[in-house]
């Protein structure tokens, strides 16, 4: 059996996961990266994204909507402004939100906080990727 690591993940309202893990695959600031039990200390920005979780050869797949991620050699912490397992996405909710998110930047309302906007349209389209691999890993 491979080694395990400790990963906790945690929002604003609380505690979501907290388990043994033999990797994590998460959207780091600078680009997508892993972590294996010894990995080397490590603190990273999250972008929106896919976090993926192996337990030897069981794959979960979920969507992260930002934070940081701290790696230790022991140990993997994620704060994060929310998360979601892919199979509990909600592809209308969405679809809403990206269609909102691109008329808001198409029309630019007198008071629109452009960063906002740009930021909610990643997400949604983040959610929408995550959900979209694992409908595809499921056929």
């Amino acid at each position: 059996m491979p080694k395990t690591f400790k990963l906790q993940v945690v929002t604003p309202e609380r505690q979501v996961l907290s388990e043994e893990v033999t990797e994590v695959v998460l959207p780091g600031g600078a680009g997508e990266f892993g972590a294996l039990a010894g990995h080397m200390p490590l603190l990273s920005s999250l972008r929106p994204g896919r976090m993926i979780i192996l337990k030897g050869l069981e794959r979960e797949l979920y969507f992260v909507s930002g934070g940081y991620a701290e790696v230790n050699p022991q140990s993997v912490t994620v704060l994060a402004e929310s998360l979601e397992k892919a199979d509990e996405i909600d592809s209308e909710a969405a679809l809403k939100s990206r269609k909102h998110a691109e008329e808001m930047l198409a029309q630019r309302p007198q008071g629109l906080d452009l960063e906002h906007a740009r930021t909610a349209l990643v997400r949604a389209t983040a959610r929408l990727e995550v959900l979209e691999e694992f409908r595809s890993a499921k056929k």
